[in-house]
């Protein structure tokens, strides 16, 4: 084999696996993407000041699961936005899976942390799940006090 055609069989083997290398990273974070885009999607739907408040509920309902919507009414928030869910996604957030669900914290990889599970093939928002503390010690709702 000549030098030439060695080189070009050893670019071609490394172009194959940056490729497959793409191909498993996009394959992998797929779910975790997704979520955070119906989460993000749910809170700017959250915060549509164009919106009356009945109007904006109707809106964000099928971006919850049908556990939350059966154990937390929808309502406005004084404030604005939606009650049970933040305002905003700060710039250093974190997502995770875990287990079937992907895990949420908005703020800056400390606060609360929330699910969000495929429901009828779309992710949907299930409401709380915990307080995450520094290095990444999380509390789960059922102890952290009211």
């Amino acid at each position: 084999m000549s030098p030439k055609a060695r080189n070009v069989l050893i670019v071609a083997a490394g172009v194959a696996v940056l490729a497959g290398g793409l191909a498993f990273e996009v394959v992998a974070t797929r779910p975790v993407r997704q979520a955070v885009r119906a989460y993000s999607e749910l809170i700017a739907l959250a915060n549509r000041p164009d919106l009356a408040d009945p109007a904006r509920i109707e809106a964000a309902r099928p971006y919850y699961t049908t556990r939350y919507l059966a154990s937390h009414p929808i309502r406005p928030a004084a404030e604005g936005g939606i009650v049970g869910l933040p305002r905003y996604i700060g710039k250093n957030f974190q997502a995770w899976r875990q287990g079937a669900g992907v895990w949420i914290c908005p703020t800056n990889r400390t606060g609360f942390v929330y699910q969000l599970v495929e429901e009828d093939g779309r992710w949907r928002f299930d409401g709380l799940v915990g307080l995450l503390q520094s290095r990444n010690v999380l509390v789960p709702v059922d102890e952290t006090p009211e």
